[in-house]
């Protein structure tokens, strides 16, 4: 199995970070203020995210099964995909 390129990893980890910043502030304004004009601009901006993870994760070549299986998973698939791209990186420093 050829390893991920370094690209790959650091577009992954971008996104994963961005969906996952999106998906706390819309979890926080939905406890706190509840804005419909946040959740009207972080909703749409947060499923390209999740959906920039996923297409990234599933197209990127040299990825374990397991981060593609991780990206999948919503609301917790920006968290695991940044945990198993930062794997990845020390997999792919090592070896």
């Amino acid at each position: 199995m050829t390893a991920p390129s370094p690209a790959v990893l650091r577009a992954l980890a971008v996104f994963s970070i961005l969906e996952l910043a999106s998906i706390a502030l819309l979890l926080l304004n939905l406890v706190t203020l509840h804005l419909r004009p946040v959740t009207a601009a972080l909703g749409p901006t947060h499923g390209a995210l999740f959906l920039a993870v996923v297409v990234t994760a599933l197209f990127g070549r040299g990825l374990l099964a397991r981060t593609r299986w991780m990206a999948l998973i919503p609301v917790l698939g920006g968290l695991l995909t940044l945990v198993n791209v930062r794997r990845e990186r020390r997999r792919v420093l090592a070896g």
